[in-house]
């Protein structure tokens, strides 16, 4: 064969393996839709009881503490139950999360449930996709350490070579952004007076320190 011969069956051997990835992909992502119920006809129970004034008061006053620690030079730890979580989560100002998701906190692991409405998709009104996440580590000396450990999107269990290039993904991309965390709700003032926020046990813990 001439050199031109050669190129032309080396594109379409190429085009041949890119339509076959392409259509292996789709086939794949339709087979666990379909088996996997990643959509679901009904929502799983999130729902918690509506947080106590006092209760939405105290995680609001851990939460002011680490805006504005005491100025004592010294490092102060403010302790977060998974019910503080969830009262901040669940509160009237959040509408876009209330009801959606439930944040429960063991042996150092988060577990985050949500049950999210598909209504804003024409073709899904009246479903829902369910998802659980359950991770570890935190933030430390300016750097995000999140592993993820486990992943379910209805019945279907996301596998752990994919969970690992999320982590990888997620940790460079929080990282690498860093001078964009005074963009984010919580603002600079926030992220300027966290030394470390790390999971212990049954609770999320918040070291600061002040200037």
């Amino acid at each position: 064969m001439g050199c031109f011969a050669k190129g032309c069956l080396t594109v379409l051997i190429l085009g041949f393996l890119f339509l076959a990835a392409v259509i292996g992909c789709s086939w794949y992502v339709y087979h666990q839709l379909s088996t996997n119920n990643l959509i679901s006809d009904a929502p799983v129970d999130v729902h918690l009881e509506p947080p106590t004034d006092v209760q939405l008061a105290a995680a609001k006053s851990s939460l002011a503490q680490i805006k504005n620690p005491p100025s004592t030079g010294q490092e102060t730890t403010i302790t977060f139950t998974a019910a503080d979580l969830n009262a901040l989560m669940n509160k009237d100002d959040l509408p876009d999360t209330k009801n959606e998701a439930r944040i429960d906190i063991q042996n150092s692991t988060m577990t985050i449930t949500s049950s999210v409405p598909l209504d804003m998709l024409t073709s899904m009104k009246g479903r829902w996709f369910n998802s659980t996440i359950r991770l570890r580590g935190g933030y430390e000396s300016g750097l995000f350490r999140i592993r993820i450990e486990s992943v379910r999107g209805g019945d279907y269990e996301v596998p752990g070579f994919i969970i690992s290039s999320i982590n990888s993904a997620i940790n460079q991309s929080l990282n690498e952004n860093r001078g964009n965390w005074d963009k984010d709700e919580l603002g600079a003032e926030f992220w300027s007076h966290v030394k470390s926020i790390r999971l212990e046990g049954d609770k999320l813990l918040v070291t600061t320190l002040s200037d």
